[in-house]
This record gives C-alpha cells, structure tokens and sequence, in this order.
C-alpha cells in the first residue's frame, strides 16, 4: 500500500507520466485488436486505395468506377482530408499495413485527448475515466475500424474545446478543415447551437442583480460570434474545396438522404445505419450504462450545483443517444461524450463520497477503490475484448478476392464495365483492380438516387429472384461483360447464370466466380 502511495504521489508531480501510460494503454490495446491481416469493415479497402490514387492522380471530380450512381459524373470526397493526412502511410508501408498503423495512432490520441479535456475541466479522476472508455466493447470496435473515426473524433473534441473556450479564430480554421475530413460536418452546427442555447439559458439561472441585462447581451453576442465563426469556416470549408461547385448535392445525398433520412426502409444499407436495440447496446456496454445512470441520476438531484458544461454534455449525450437508436453508428459519439458528461457531472459528488467512507475505511483503500472497481468489471471486460478480437478475425483478409481481380486485370478491356453481385464488394474489387469499372458502391442510396428502378431491377438479379432477360438487362442496361458473384452470399446467382447459356464462366476459386457474357 505504500508503494501505491509513493507512485500517486510521482503521478501528481508528474502529470506527464499519466499521459504516456494512457498513450501506451490504448496504443497496445488497439495494435493487438488490429494485429490481424483482415478489416472489420470492406470500406477500409477504398480509404487505403483512395489515399494511393490522391497521391497519383489528384482530387477527381468523376468516379467512373461507380457507373451506375450518381457519383458517376459528379463525385465528392467526403473524407479529402482523412485520405490527404493518409498518404504518408500508404507510402512508407505497404498500403492496408499502413492504413492498420495510422488507425491505431489516431484511436489512441482519441482517447488521449478525451483525458486531456477532464484535465482541462479539473476532472477528478480524469486518469481512470480515460482508462474506462478503452474497456467500452462498441465504442472500442467502431473506433478501432480502419476509417476516418479516430480523426473526426479528435476534431470534434477540439471543437468542443474551442467552443468552450471561445476561441474564435480558431474555430473558423478547425470548422474549415472538419468539412474537408468529414461529410458529417454538419454536426459542428449542432455542437455549437445546443451550446449557444444553454450558453444562453444558462445566465437565467445564474445572473442576478443590475448587470443582468448587460451580462445576457454579453452572452447573446457571444453566442452569435460562436455560430458565425463555425459557420464561417463549414462555409469556406465547401466553397475553397477541390469538388466545389459539385460537392453541395453530394452533402445533400450524403448527409440529409443518407445520415439523417435513411433508405433503410427501402433499400439494403450498411450494417452501421440500421439501429441499435435498447437491451442489445446496454448488455453491450453495461458497465459504462450504469456509470452514466449514476450520472444521470446524480444530476437530476444536484441541478442546482450542476456547471454549465455539465448540462452542455448532458444535452450532447441524450441527442447522441437518440442517433444511436435510430443508426448505430453514433455510438461513437455517444460513448466519449456521455463518459465526459458523467465525468463532468459527478466531480462534486466524489469528495462527498470520499468524506464519507473515511469515517468508516482507511484513506489508502479508497486510494485504490478506481482499482478494485475495474477489476470488479474484468470478467465483462474480458469477455467483450475478445469479441472484438473475434470479430476482427473473421473480417475481410487482405487477399479477399485478389485472385478474380487479377483475371480480370489481366483479361480484360480497360474500363470494362463488371456486374457485381452486391455493393459492399466494391471496395475490395476497387482496391485489387482499379482498370476495371463496377456498378455500386459506398452506399446504395447513390445508385437508388441515380434510377430507382435500375437498382431494384439490379437486386431482383443479384437476390436470384429475377430470371427473366438477365442477359439483355446486363448487357444493355448496365453495361457489362462480365458477371462477378460471391458465392457465400449470392449462390442464387450464380445458379441462374449457370443455367444460362449466353454467360461463360471463365474464372472461379473457393469464394468467387466470374462470367463473361457471349455475343448473341
């Protein structure tokens, strides 16, 4: 126990050891999840092959590979600053090697900036937070893919700080440079308009006296300069970008058709816009649920002591909680900010706690309780690392589909158009072979949106439940001579186009064929 003791007390004269065991907690935990040679996620093929062809090319403004959507003739980079700051990666290593090592950097200096912002906040505990959120089984997962999510959240935390902090000028480089890195940047505009409400309603509850009226036209303008200084640099952020003048229906399609509206109901999306379900994200996340009902809980009785960004974070957290119900993909957001919210909300509560157990326990047992607390959870944290681990395991290996893609390569036409038997082979097939030319990818909705009744007559031929002129609606309709099928997941196809005469098959391994379409 005196060990114990003599290391607190090293850690308070040197904030900066914390720091690197933070770094270091999360660096080694994220490189064993990423250890293996798979991705979670197929996307995390096209943001490695994105970064290689910005390196060569430059910014495209037409996407061909994607012939049949609207991104055809007028595509947008939603993540051009993600794949700029990729490069140097894809680079120095070998391309999804480097893609895996700069995922790993920049979900560690997530959580990293997470304790930095409790310390800014005089978090008690802020040490122990920061290790709690690395024991976060959904939050983990989703942090950990091989996509822009560690780096959008490292912008939205200094966001959050700025706003805070009113640093105006600031703000407008970071809000320039958050609509380069993310089509969601929509959500600077919320951050900073639920702040400026509370920011607001806050000088109600805590302004008294004469200088009332002086101190709420204070905060008013205050607020207002917040608004216009993010919507100042989201503007430039779309005007000075390489895709403008085509990237503001791209938002739309992107942001509003795709991240808030949601085709789910019509068409097969991805996994991570459909919604979580109430029991399975609490057994999921249990731990962290019953800190942020302590939280919550806590709060409602204590609003009156409650700061400001308690209730900011509180606000953040219930609306981020909502998104993830409607697309689990805002767990991401959800988790952090909620961790920070309770954080924030029970740092008066703690010293209450702490006066009261020493009347009964000795000071150096509840120097180590954060200790004996996580170690509590241990079972239920070893029980989701290792479905994260396996789940990573069972992801797409990094030779997925390489050896069609290199028939084709070697076979084909330049731009020949490939039937694919669905979208999310687009990524893998884009990253092994970029002479070809694919359908659909990224996101249905962009092929819905293209001609809604083309992508239905697509997944009635892909599903195996259209049988009727699928030759002639390949050929002519989409373009194609040649058919790539997944015989895991579209073994119907393949059926019907091996009953058919008119298709040649040409190619085939344990995971894959490819047809090529005879002349009539």
């Amino acid at each position: 126990m005196r060990l114990f003791r003599q290391a607190v007390n090293l850690f308070n004269r040197s904030p900066w050891l914390l720091s690197l065991i933070i770094f270091a907690s999360a660096l080694s935990l994220f490189t064993y999840l990423a250890f293996d040679q798979t991705f979670a996620d197929p996307d995390s093929f096209y943001h490695a092959k994105m970064a290689q062809v910005l390196a060569s090319r430059g910014a495209l403004t037409e996407f061909p590979w994607l012939s049949q959507t609207t991104l055809r003739y007028n595509f947008t980079d939603h993540h051009f600053l993600y794949h700029l700051i990729l490069i140097p990666f894809v680079k120095v290593f070998p391309p999804l090697i480097g893609l895996k090592i700069a995922t790993i950097l920049f979900a560690s200096l997530t959580i990293l900036l997470v304790y930095w912002l409790l310390r800014q906040f005089l978090v008690k505990g802020a040490f122990w937070y920061a290790l709690f959120l690395l024991t976060i089984n959904p939050f983990i997962f989703r942090l950990n893919l091989a996509k822009a999510q560690g780096l959008v959240l490292i912008f939205l935390i200094l966001l959050i700080y700025l706003i805070i902090h009113r640093h105006y000028l600031s703000l407008v480089f970071l809000s320039f440079f958050y609509v380069w890195l993310y089509g969601g940047w929509p959500l600077a505009l919320m951050v900073v308009g639920v702040y400026a409400i509370f920011n607001w309603l806050w000088t109600f509850v805590k302004s008294s006296g004469t200088l009332v009226k002086q101190r709420r036209k204070k905060i008013f303008w205050q607020n207002v300069i917040l608004i216009f200084c993010v919507a100042l640099g989201i503007t430039e952020g779309i005007l000075l970008s390489p895709y403008f003048p085509r990237n503001p229906d791209f938002y739309w399609q992107q942001s509003f058709k795709i991240a808030l509206v949601n085709y789910q109901h019509l068409i097969n999306v991805g996994g991570e816009w459909y919604p979580y379900g109430w029991l399975e994200l609490m057994t999921a996340a249990s731990p962290f649920f019953i800190l942020f009902s302590l939280a919550v809980i806590i709060f409602a009785l204590s609003f009156k002591k409650q700061s400001l960004n308690a209730w900011f974070f509180l606000a953040l957290s219930l609306i981020f909680f909502a998104l993830t119900l409607k697309s689990r993909r805002y767990v991401e957001y959800f988790v952090p900010l909620s961790v920070v919210f309770s954080a924030v909300s029970l740092n008066w509560f703690w010293p209450t706690i702490k006066q009261r157990l020493e009347k009964f326990v000795s000071p150096n047992w509840i120097l180590i309780l954060p200790v004996l607390l996580l170690m509590s959870f241990s079972p239920i944290f070893y029980r989701d690392l290792k479905a994260i681990k396996l789940a990573y395991q069972n992801g797409f290996a990094f030779d997925k589909f390489l050896a069609p893609s290199l028939w084709l390569n070697q076979n084909s036409l330049p731009g020949e158009v490939v039937f694919h038997s669905d979208w999310d082979e687009f990524p893998i097939l884009f990253y092994h072979n970029d002479f070809n030319y694919y359908l659909v990818g990224l996101d249905p909705t962009f092929m819905y949106e293209s001609d809604p009744d083309l992508y239905q007559r697509w997944v009635g031929i892909t599903t195996g439940t259209r049988t009727e002129n699928i030759y002639s609606e390949i050929k002519k309709l989409f373009g194609a001579n040649y058919v790539f099928v997944d015989l895991k997941d579209h073994s119907a196809l393949a059926r019907n186009l091996e009953n058919n005469i008119y298709f040649e098959k040409v190619f085939e391994d344990d995971e894959s064929r490819i047809y090529r379409l005879s002349d009539e």
